[in-house]
């Protein structure tokens, strides 16, 4: 599904206002209020997939922390505080992976018009970019030793430290080359230029953009305003 495509200044401003409400909230339950919002920013985007997938792991949340309160469910693999940490930084985890999955060109547009110095900018764009690439080289390995049959349970467990092995030794390599290719591909697209740099995007704030900006104020406002803030 093709939603409306937002600028980057809308993202980092959403992000903002998110990280605001949940470092200032008092009230963690009402946390969720801010979860919806971020999953309906998310939907203009027409990104489905990532609402629908986290949107059943925050229902297992909400069952957990509800049987923990109201039935004293203890859990035996890890604290009931970590249930709760993942409740209330849940927004933020949403609209920080929509960001960082946002095209690096948009990125670089942005911070290029807003003259940030080239070597930050590399900098930044690498960042934002190291989890979905460890993601997908992770993936790679996986299929690559699941084609070689080490990927037995039997054997994970019988040997766990060639298993780790056979899966950090070709990730560094990989992550090795990927280190080169990107320098040069930035040489290549004239990182190294002293005069003005273009870009395929543009980054012009539109009616949504503006819309949304202004959701986020009013929905962290009142979100402080009705669960409280920390003294």
């Amino acid at each position: 599904m093709n939603g409306i495509s937002l600028s980057v200044i809308t993202k980092i401003w959403g992000f903002l206002c998110v990280m605001i409400a949940v470092s200032l909230g008092k009230n963690v339950i009402l946390s969720c209020m801010l979860t919806i919002i971020a999953c309906l920013y998310l939907a203009v985007q027409g990104k489905l997939k990532i609402i629908f997938n986290y949107g059943v792991f925050y229902m297992i949340l909400g069952a957990l922390l509800y049987t923990i309160k109201y039935y004293g469910f203890h859990l035996f693999i890890f604290s009931e505080f970590y249930v709760l940490m993942l409740w209330n930084l849940s927004p933020v985890i949403l609209i920080s992976w929509d960001l960082v999955t946002t095209p690096p060109g948009k990125i670089s547009a942005f911070l290029s018009s807003i003259h940030i110095p080239t070597s930050v900018i590399l900098g930044v764009l690498v960042v934002f970019r190291f989890l979905p690439t460890i993601k997908s080289e992770l993936r790679s390995v996986f299929l690559s030793m699941k084609n070689r049959n080490l990927t037995n349970i039997k054997q994970i467990i019988k040997t766990p430290a060639k298993t780790c092995e056979y899966v950090l030794i070709p990730l560094l390599v990989r992550i090795l080359m990927i280190a080169d290719q990107l320098s040069v591909s930035a040489i290549a697209r004239g990182c190294e230029s002293p005069g003005i740099r273009s870009s395929y995007y543009e980054n012009r704030v539109g009616i949504a953009d503006i819309f949304l900006m202004i959701l986020w104020g009013v929905s962290v406002s009142c979100y402080l305003w009705i669960g409280g803030i920390k003294i």
